[in-house]
């Protein structure tokens, strides 16, 4: 039944996540988790409790990826509903596996006694002999006491050496964490979860789709946390504020019981003295913000939602009626108010590169001084000018129809832009989410294209959004973010989970953001994370604005996920200290 509730409490804590915004759902599951792990004996239990936990998390948070699997052909579609829960089996072992630190809390050194008759004469040291032969010379010379006190003082001597060479002190997991203060348990488990989250984002590429802390975005003044200790650190603040409501509860049930007043009285002072972070975080929300000087004006921006059907975006019988609606969108512009228009992932479908033609259509949409951005694919030929692959890109061009510059996605989809283990794959048939036979490859890491006058506009395609502390370039610090993205995939849950993913990017590194896509959500986005406008899914339309202004770099933007590994171990340590002591 553990492990039954253990799963159950992963699919509530789901629930705090969009589109379902039951923050506070999540906390009691958080609670229910480490009221499981405190009843825990074994370390295998710690360990299967967790992951069940999380593989509870992982399969409601993950739905949408059954969907993605409806809008290609390579592979059936019940194969999605097989997906999910094979991924969250992988994903949850991570967050197992950094649980099990935990259990260094019930950790003691306890004394191994050897048998007395183990003892062997070599055991004892030149010392102790020299010792007691400057005894009995001491005695010889200088007698105060008779022969048979100082053959009593010496054998009680001789029997306390040999009890201390028979003992060693061994290290033992000789308690329960039942026994252990919960305030040691909330902060060790906070940290353990924030160390899993970070090895799960980069290990194999990495997966960090919907952290734990993505439930603050429901409570703001929480949420701007992440300036300082980024979203991994915010996941460490789901855990102990879940522990603070044990705490609570805790410390009402001894009173209701009638317990002693200081059995009543320590989990809620425990419960109060982790409170206190989150009231000094709430009072100084705001004060610590210094917004970033330009030397340009904001950058006018009309963001395009086509609202293109997966269905019907590579058919070429709809093409037309495609360019007509990305034309009457875009407006009209004139030379005396430039625009940034701004499309989504994958809006053109020719080779921007090699055809002057389809170039030369598309600049006759912009004014003198607009600049279009959009999402299309590059060829990359090899060194005997055959096509050897395909990059996932994004365009400037003007209204000339030259090509001003290029970015390459850097952070590939995994089994949708590239086949993990492609050549063992082929052999059992498994093919990609995309469209196309050619192998997508990467480009290089994030970059800023300097638009003037716009400013500097930092990139991030899709997926690339969701990488904390590997958004922006930092040598070339951009004044906001363009997400250009194809959203239509992924259901009902995906969308709205990978705008919380560009709003906690905002945060973290003070950085307005702009995104784009084909099916929405579209939006702008401010330094401080709140969505000024959007355009809901399924809904054709546009938006106008002038970029709102972006912070100084923030302390996550200076250190990145340094700030947030060093942050875990700190709670980590804070928990341990004093726990492994000699008994």
């Amino acid at each position: 039944m553990t492990w039954i509730f253990a799963f159950l409490a992963g699919l509530v804590a789901a629930l705090g996540l969009q589109p379902y915004n039951l923050w506070g759902c999540s906390l009691v599951a958080v609670a229910g988790w480490l009221a499981l792990l405190r009843r825990s004996q074994k370390t295998w239990q710690i360990f299967a409790v967790s992951w069940f936990f999380a593989f509870g998390f992982f399969w409601l948070g993950l739905d949408w990826i059954a969907t993605s699997f409806t809008h290609q052909a390579a592979m059936p579609s019940w194969l999605g509903w097989v997906a999910v829960p094979l991924l969250s089996c992988y994903l949850a072992c991570y967050i197992a596996l950094f649980t099990l630190p935990v259990r260094f809390l019930c950790l003691s050194f306890q004394q191994s006694k050897r048998k007395a008759g183990s003892f062997q004469p070599s055991d004892v040291t030149f010392d102790s002999v020299d010792s007691e032969g400057a005894d009995a010379i001491s005695s010889h010379l200088f007698p105060v006491k008779n022969d048979a006190e100082v053959a009593r003082e010496r054998k009680i001597k001789n029997r306390s050496f040999v009890r201390s060479a028979a003992f060693r002190s061994v290290p033992v997991f000789n308690i329960s964490l039942s026994q252990i203060p919960l305030w040691r348990l909330t902060l060790a488990l906070a940290g353990c979860l924030a160390w899993g989250e970070w090895i799960k984002s980069w290990v194999f590429t990495g997966f960090p789709w919907s952290p734990l802390g993505a439930i603050w975005l429901n409570v703001m003044p929480v949420a701007h946390i992440a300036r300082w200790i980024g979203s991994y650190g915010l996941s460490a603040l789901v855990v102990i504020a879940a522990g603070i409501g044990l705490s609570c509860y805790d410390g009402i049930k001894s009173i209701i019981n009638k317990k002693q007043t200081g059995q009543a009285i320590q989990p809620i002072f425990s419960a109060i003295l982790m409170f206190l972070p989150f009231v000094g975080w709430y009072l100084i929300d705001g004060h610590d913000i210094h917004w970033q000087k330009s030397v340009q004006p904001p950058a006018h921006v009309v963001i395009v939602q086509p609202n293109i059907p997966q269905d019907e975006k590579y058919d070429l019988r709809y093409k037309s009626r495609h360019d007509a609606i990305f034309e009457k969108l875009s407006g009209k512009g004139n030379a005396h108010d430039p625009r940034l228009i701004l499309w989504p992932e994958d809006a053109v479908q020719s080779y921007l590169e090699e055809e002057p033609l389809a170039r030369a259509a598309l600049s006759r949409l912009l004014g003198e001084n607009d600049l279009l951005l959009t999402g299309g694919d590059a060829l990359i030929a090899d060194g005997s000018g055959h096509i050897a692959s395909v990059r996932n890109s994004l365009f400037v061009l003007d209204s000339k129809g030259d090509i001003l510059d290029r970015y390459d996605k850097a952070h590939l989809v995994p089994f949708g832009e590239y086949m993990p283990f492609r050549k063992w794959a082929a052999y059992v048939g498994l093919g990609r989410l995309v469209a196309g036979d050619i192998e997508f490859t990467e480009g290089a890491q994030p970059e800023s294209l300097d638009l003037s006058p716009f400013g500097k506009v930092g990139i991030q395609i899709c997926y690339e959004i969701v990488f904390s502390g590997r958004v922006v370039d930092r040598a070339h610090r951009p004044d906001f973010i363009f997400n250009l993205s194809n959203d239509s995939w992924f259901g009902r849950s995906g969308p709205p989970q990978h705008l919380a993913q560009a709003r906690l990017r905002a945060i973290e590194e003070g950085l307005p953001i702009a995104r784009a896509t084909s099916t929405g959500i579209s939006a702008i986005i401010d330094a401080e994370g709140r969505i000024l406008q959007f355009l809901p899914e399924n809904i054709e339309g546009n938006l106008s604005a002038i970029m709102p202004k972006a912070l100084q770099p923030t302390f996550f933007a200076r250190y990145g996920n340094l700030i947030s590994v060093l942050f875990a171990t700190a709670l980590l340590l804070i928990a341990l200290f004093g726990r492994i002591k000699l008994r």
